[in-house]
């Protein structure tokens, strides 16, 4: 039977709707890590201090990251790591259906060199990035994201 390219269901386009607010998601980035990576006990919870927190928000031209303060004990002494809140002009350097690569802009030092940020669409609503390319993580995980709501 021949198909016309109409009749052929083209797969969604999840990186097209990617204007709102999107929040770092712990529950799914721990299932990620829980199962396929082999990290010990204390770099889960190093992680688990830092990771599902972050909120970022894409209007189209720009993306705005929002950290809130981070209270925690460790060995008995409390440690806070200020919030923050960094935006930087979006710019898309390629897109699939499924995948959409930012070029992230450097801030400062550790973070002296721009580098790819690559977002990878599980649905409209849920994406991950790899934690491999920051220059600020070394372990190869997975970050979760989940659209909060749109603009």
């Amino acid at each position: 039977m021949n198909h016309t390219s109409s009749e052929i269901e083209q797969p969604p386009d999840w990186t097209a709707g990617l204007e709102g607010t999107w929040k770092s998601d712990w529950p799914l980035t721990k299932q990620h890590l829980e199962a396929d990576c082999n990290l010990s006990a204390e770099a889960t919870l190093g992680l688990e201090r830092l990771l599902g927190k972050m909120t970022v928000q894409y209007d189209g031209h720009r993306a705005i990251y929002t950290m809130p303060e981070i209270r925690y004990i460790k060995a008995g002494e409390e440690y806070i790591l200020a919030g923050w809140t960094r935006e930087e002009p979006l710019h898309v350097l390629g897109r699939t259906s499924t995948q959409l690569a930012l070029l992230t802009k450097a801030v400062a030092p550790p973070v002296d060199k721009d580098y790819l940020t690559l977002l990878t669409f599980e649905n409209a609503d849920t994406c991950w990035l790899y934690l491999g390319y920051s220059p600020l993580v070394g372990l190869h995980v997975r970050e979760y994201f989940r659209r909060t709501g749109l603009q």
